[in-house]
């Protein structure tokens, strides 16, 4: 598996030689920044160029592609105009899950307030909501908790926001969430962390799975509408 800061700094080197004075952030975002890569995990670079065109997506993959392993490198490529017009209520988290390589991310982004930072986690934590109530009305009894499983890693996500929003803390790993939370929440974190403990929900009690998501996005969908 590749050493992400090197891999990083090989990207930098590459991407300014291609775009110039056009390249105006370069980031890491995802399970490598937070140290939880997998042997299969995708490497998340954020890059923002002043614009963005077909011809800069080919010259961009191409370039990606000389690195090692560079078949995984993905992630948010924008232009700047276009970054600057992005729904706010998503930059909070954006912005807290970038590690900055080249350049500063800060300028590049609209102001967003308290209010934005609310109204993404009400999306995240309405969206996990739906497809739960969704996948336990709709889902095949024989496998809708092997589909569920992608909302226990959604979670984590919503959960960051929660937490931020209640305490201030923003815990930028499942690792340093963990201890922040007690009782249901952190049961939630640890299923999607271990896959072996998911497994044995969903072999011997299923519907608690659901029930624990369930019981959850709507008990903080009612706390953020407050």
């Amino acid at each position: 598996m590749i050493t992400v800061q090197s891999w990083m700094q090989e990207a930098v080197a590459l991407l300014r030689e291609q775009f110039g004075p056009r390249l105006l952030f370069v980031g890491l975002q995802g399970s490598h920044r937070r140290g939880e890569a997998r042997e299969d995990s995708d490497i998340d670079i954020l890059t923002v160029l002043d614009r963005l065109d077909v011809d800069d997506l080919n010259a961009y993959r191409a370039v990606l592609r000389q690195l090692p392993e560079g078949e995984k490198a993905g992630g948010f490529t924008c232009g700047r105009e276009e970054l600057l017009a992005w729904p706010a209520f998503e930059l909070f988290q954006f912005a807290q899950d970038t590690d900055a390589y080249y350049g500063e991310l800060a300028p590049l982004l609209p102001g967003v307030t308290r209010e934005d930072t609310v109204a993404g986690a009400r999306a995240a934590v309405s969206g996990l909501y739906h497809y739960t109530v969704y996948l336990y009305l709709s889902g095949d009894p024989a496998t809708r908790a092997d589909d569920l499983k992608g909302l226990y890693k959604s979670f984590f996500f919503a959960m960051q926001l929660v937490t931020y929003l209640r305490s201030g803390v923003y815990a930028t790993s499942k690792r340093d969430l963990l201890p922040l939370l007690a009782g249901d929440e952190a049961e939630l974190l640890r299923c999607g962390m271990d896959a072996a403990r998911y497994e044995e929900y969903k072999q011997n009690d299923p519907d608690t799975l659901f029930r624990l998501l369930l019981d959850w996005t709507g008990s903080v969908l009612r706390e953020l509408a407050v």
